[in-house]
């Protein structure tokens, strides 16, 4: 458990650096979090197929994670509604979510390099 915590770590700080020094900017209000995190949404589905169709990952394992991807999205759904009301428990929600789906995709790229 302490070396996805690890990678996953090392993952967000590599992805953050990485976009900063691309002069893309950061998400800084909550519907442009949401919106990335929607698109890591989908980067996550698409790796998956992807790794799939390559033999890198089994029908079980890709299953697995279609599940996991279906069940943060429904939760991003959650937070963009929540986020309407109490723009704090949205956000909360939303970075509960977003942690998840960075943690599919450190564990997808793990098995991209296999």
């Amino acid at each position: 458990m302490l070396a996805i915590r690890n990678t996953f770590f090392a993952v967000l700080f590599a992805v953050s650096a990485g976009c900063a020094q691309l002069g893309i900017p950061t998400a800084t209000t909550f519907n442009e979090r949401l919106t990335a995190a929607y698109a890591l949404n989908t980067e996550v589905r698409t790796t998956s197929v992807t790794l799939l169709n390559a033999k890198k990952i089994n029908s079980d394992d890709a299953q697995n994670i279609l599940d996991q991807n279906n069940t943060a999205r429904a939760g991003l759904d959650v937070a963009r509604t929540i986020g309407k009301a109490n723009p704090e428990a949205g956000d909360t929600k939303l970075v509960a979510v977003r942690t998840v789906l960075l943690a599919l995709q450190a564990y997808l790229a793990t098995k991209e390099k296999n």
